[in-house]
């Protein structure tokens, strides 16, 4: 972006996630659960007009996973409970009840689903609308399961037994393994999400974008509990990168595709290879009006 107030001007070198990042950051902060809900319904009866949808009995679905509900949360606890059932033969496990209390018990689990929402439709190109996004992309699904079991984990003893049935079954289902204790802020976006692990004392900070096969893992080595990566805020963690260890990955930083990072990578810089190298920032260019 530039500032258009007098010569020189500087031109911004930040990446590209972080820009998306700061757009999604002001989607969120104005959007409530009441007004995500009134859009996705909105979206949802347009779509009912499709031909195809008649066709193929899609009008039923979003009847049964958006339409019929009352609000945010009876629909999120619905749509997610009815995954989680595909892969339990028990049927006597409520979990539609298990998320809805967590969501009436905790409302920023909502406000944070709202954010990771509006995150996925600002960052991703190809999300076309909150409707796909809420029905179909399973890393946005999959970090409501997480959220849901991280209230339960910080419940107590019997939580923590309902945190890791949730952790089991969503693993699952959605090939995305986040143990219930680790801390993951607002504005999370999980893009493709199979294979993502993230361990009990990882952290992550607001506005992370994630890629598929993503390990936040532990060395192996250390006697201490802490053991996981603390992640900040506006990072890029690239394919199939693996971050080891109670290290710290400061804000704005990239992970390349591929890279394994054992060691600190400070704010801005972008960790690259195997072991991974780091890069530094990009310098700012003054830019005067007429090079506009």
């Amino acid at each position: 972006f530039f500032r258009d107030q007098g010569p020189p001007m500087l031109r911004s070198c930040m990446l590209r996630p972080s820009l998306r990042a700061c757009t999604a950051r002001a989607f969120a902060t104005s959007a409530t659960p009441p007004a995500v809900w009134d859009a996705l319904v909105e979206e949802a009866e347009r779509r009912l007009s499709c031909p195809a949808f008649a066709r193929y009995g899609m009008v039923d679905l979003i009847k049964t996973d958006l339409l019929n509900h009352p609000d945010f949360a009876h629909g999120l606890a619905h749509l997610i409970s009815s995954k989680l059932h595909s892969n339990d033969a028990d049927e006597s496990v409520d979990f539609e009840a298990m998320l809805l209390d967590a969501l009436k018990d905790d409302p920023s689990i909502l406000q944070m689903a709202v954010a990771d929402l509006k995150e996925f439709q600002v960052v991703d190109p190809a999300a076309d609308g909150l409707l796909s996004i809420y029905l179909y992309y399973k890393g946005f699904q999959a970090i409501q399961c997480y959220r849901v079991a991280h209230h339960y984990w910080n419940s107590g003893q019997d939580g923590r037994m309902l945190a890791r049935y949730l952790q089991s079954v969503m693993s699952d289902v959605y090939s995305i393994d986040i143990h219930p204790g680790a801390r993951l802020g607002k504005g999370i976006c999980v893009d493709h999400g199979t294979g993502l692990t993230i361990g009990e004392t990882g952290v992550l900070g607001d506005h992370v974008y994630i890629m598929h096969d993503v390990t936040l893992g532990a060395t192996g080595t250390s006697p201490d509990h802490d053991r996981h990566p603390k992640v900040g805020s506006h990072v890029f963690l690239g394919a199939k990168c693996t971050v080891l260890g109670n290290i710290e990955i400061g804000d704005g930083a990239t992970v390349a595709a591929a890279a394994l990072v054992n060691k600190p990578v400070p704010a801005g810089h972008t960790a690259v290879g195997v072991p991974a190298r780091l890069i530094p920032p990009q310098k700012c260019e003054l830019v005067t009006p007429a090079q506009l």
